[in-house]
């Protein structure tokens, strides 16, 4: 049975709470040390920015013995994983997978060869065709963060580890996945929420998602993520949860049978996970684990759940410093009570900052969820609970 499981990352809370909620033993490591990921876990150390990500193994060695699971961000970081599996139970996808599904030139391969699209992608501005429209992006990109608009003059020197990639119009999708021995298993469809001004978001930054209910997406298209998933276990060893994000090309004149346009794989548990197990019951986290060889303590979560309802969440950015005093954890907790009569007996407020802490601009305040019976609808209350948050700040 997993115990003294360590969970790290940019932030940690999503997955620590999914563990937690079995009855596990969790302890984590991230960037934020939120008030909520304290409440679920035995020991939590705040990696301080200069030393992330690159100080987590000697941070992890001062814990108690245990796997390891790793969340947003460290996919990016093959050294860290390497020292981290060196000393403990790596649970996930070690680096040589890690490094093969994060290949640009190998995710395009794969997608070309199962029915799905790819961005054209190139390494030098040098090389960019005169027409269309490009993205700069960082090579280890995550959350958007570092993608700006190539409008062809560079204002700063050009540096190692960018590339350059067309911009592809369409709906920003996520299908998420839990790999076992037995196959994959779908876990959920979301729309995903891009650089929104209501979440007083910036650029390309991801700030959230809803969960498509009954799919909603066409089954040919849903075949086709399906097969490149298929194909990326195979070539590439990938197990437990992972997710792909790509573009949902709109529908035009002539273009009835549309391809998903691939942006990129993340072999982790990602953000919208959590969405899934809210709907169902089920924890995300003890899919891992199952994928894993562990055994679990419990067999499902105590909490109510309604298959037929959908769920939503809105990460909301500091546009200025922020001070956490308690003037402000009081409106944080008097508009979380106004969500109460949409929860199903879930927190609709996660990611609670700490009292005393400074959040600079640009950087994520709290997560909020709705829920609703449409997607449409669930956009509608994020938004509404958004502004209440925003308007106390």
């Amino acid at each position: 049975m997993c115990t003294n499981l360590l969970v790290i990352g940019a932030s940690a809370r999503a997955f620590a709470a999914s563990a937690a909620r079995l009855g596990i033993k969790v302890n984590g490591i991230d960037l934020f040390g939120d008030q909520d990921l304290r409440e679920v876990c035995g020991q939590v150390v705040q990696i301080h920015g200069d030393d992330y990500p690159d100080g987590f193994p000697a941070i992890a060695a001062s814990f108690p013995g245990g796997p390891v699971v790793y969340t947003g961000g460290i996919e990016n970081h093959l050294k860290v994983l390497d020292a981290l599996s060196s000393t403990r139970k790596l649970l996930g996808n070690v680096s040589k997978v890690v490094k093969r599904v994060r290949d640009p030139a190998f995710v395009q391969e794969v997608a070309h060869e199962n029915g799905c699209s790819y961005p054209a992608t190139f390494f030098s501005s040098a090389d960019l065709p005169k027409e269309g429209t490009y993205l700069k992006k960082p090579v280890l990109s995550v959350g958007g963060a570092g993608i700006e608009l190539w409008e062809g003059l560079r204002k700063k020197p050009c540096v190692s580890g960018e590339l350059w990639q067309e911009f592809v119009t369409g709906i920003p999708m996520s299908i998420s996945f839990c790999v076992n021995p037995g196959g994959i298993e779908v876990l959920n469809v979301c729309r995903q929420l891009i650089g929104r001004g209501w979440c007083q978001a910036k650029g390309f930054s991801f700030c959230g998602a809803v969960e498509l209910l009954n799919v909603g997406l066409q089954q040919d298209m849903v075949a086709r993520l399906l097969q490149f998933a298929n194909a990326l276990v195979e070539r590439a060893g990938l197990t437990g949860l992972i997710g792909i994000d790509f573009i949902m090309p709109r529908k035009t004149a002539g273009n009835s049978l549309r391809k998903p346009i691939i942006l990129e794989v993340n072999p982790r548990p990602t953000a919208t996970m959590e969405l899934a197990e809210r709907r169902t019951g089920r924890s995300y986290a003890g899919l891992h684990l199952l994928s894993q060889g562990f055994s679990l303590p419990t067999e499902s979560m105590v909490s109510t759940c309604e298959q037929d309802v959908c769920w939503g969440k809105a990460i909301v950015f500091a546009n200025k410093p922020l001070c956490v005093s308690s003037v402000f954890t009081r409106h944080l907790k008097r508009s979380a009570s106004f969500m109460e009569g949409q929860s199903f007996g879930w927190p609709m407020v996660a990611d609670w900052p700490r009292s005393g802490s400074v959040i600079r601009a640009g950087h994520p305040i709290v997560t909020i969820f709705a829920s609703a019976r449409t997607p449409g609808h669930v956009l509608r209350r994020l938004r509404e609970h958004v502004d209440e948050i925003v308007q106390g700040l």
